[in-house]
């Protein structure tokens, strides 16, 4: 896989990894003298952690730092195409981690409607970066229609500006387009974007590929033999305009995964070459 941005995170990340390394080393060197610390001593073992431990949390999403979140279960709500970097809030994460099936996950999004939407236009607020600035607006208005029930014009919006960064995230990295320099199809962008390749991802993996773990589901092929999707689809929202794939749900994850992506890329630096 050609994962060709973020340096400046990876050697950060990198580096915090060997801080804990290093400080669980020393902890616990030599091996053959390890030995089980009495419980009020257990604080003095486990300082030397707690630097390395605190610049690993600021590294994360600032929906996830300090909040204690089961990464590796997130990982299963993300490949099903739920956006869970940057939005939604801590709380609404596990709700969504403790529902049942799917269906239940779908009720949490549209029981906390509110407090999504509301995530949503504080991370929106956060985005520094000015080139994204019409980017950032088309987006509030997709809040704006959410919050007022207009939610099929904001899913439509909200898929749009999704797909505007995709592509250009794409055409930023030649090496994700043809040999001539033209859009590749999103199968082979799914195949550059960062990935989490196994169950046993290092934090370094997780940080970046989270935010495009929802992009396989959410960029599915729709051709007209297939049932129309049911969750939130870029393909179907552009071309199967209608009950099955317009739903307040969708529209709800559709503004997520935009927002998220929007913000994750601004956060992280990854170069863009908007065409807009």
């Amino acid at each position: 896989m050609n994962i060709s941005f973020g340096p400046d995170l990876s050697r950060a990340l990198a580096a915090a990894t060997k801080g804990i390394q290093e400080a669980v080393a020393a902890a616990v060197v030599p091996p053959l003298k390890i030995r089980i610390p009495a419980l009020d001593h257990l604080a003095e073992v486990i300082a030397p952690l707690q630097p390395a431990l605190e610049r690993l949390d600021a590294m994360m999403p600032a929906n996830w730092r300090g909040a204690r979140l089961d990464y590796s279960d997130m990982i299963v709500l993300m490949r099903e195409g739920i956006p869970l970097v940057w939005v939604p809030p801590a709380d609404v994460i596990r709700q969504l981690l403790a529902a049942d099936d799917a269906a239940s996950r779908a009720q949490v999004i549209d029981d906390c409607r509110p407090a999504i939407l509301s995530s949503c236009k504080t991370t929106l607020a956060a985005v520094t970066d000015t080139q994204f600035g019409e980017q950032t607006t088309l987006l509030e208005e997709c809040v704006h229609m959410a919050d007022r029930g207009m939610f099929s014009g904001a899913q439509a919006l909200a898929a749009n500006v999704l797909d505007t960064l995709i592509r250009g995230l794409t055409y930023a990295n030649p090496g994700w387009l043809k040999p001539n320099g033209q859009w590749p199809g999103y199968a082979k962008v799914l195949k550059n974007i960062p990935a989490v390749e196994d169950d046993d991802a290092t934090i370094r993996q997780l940080r970046e590929a989270a935010a495009f773990l929802p992009f396989p589901k959410a960029l599915e092929p729709f051709w007209a033999s297939d049932p129309v999707p049911e969750t939130f689809n870029r393909h179907a929202a552009a071309h199967a305009a209608a009950a099955t794939q317009y739903t307040p749900v969708n529209a709800v994850t559709g503004i997520m995964l935009a927002v998220s992506v929007l913000r994750d890329i601004d956060d992280m630096g990854y170069p863009v070459q908007l065409h807009a």
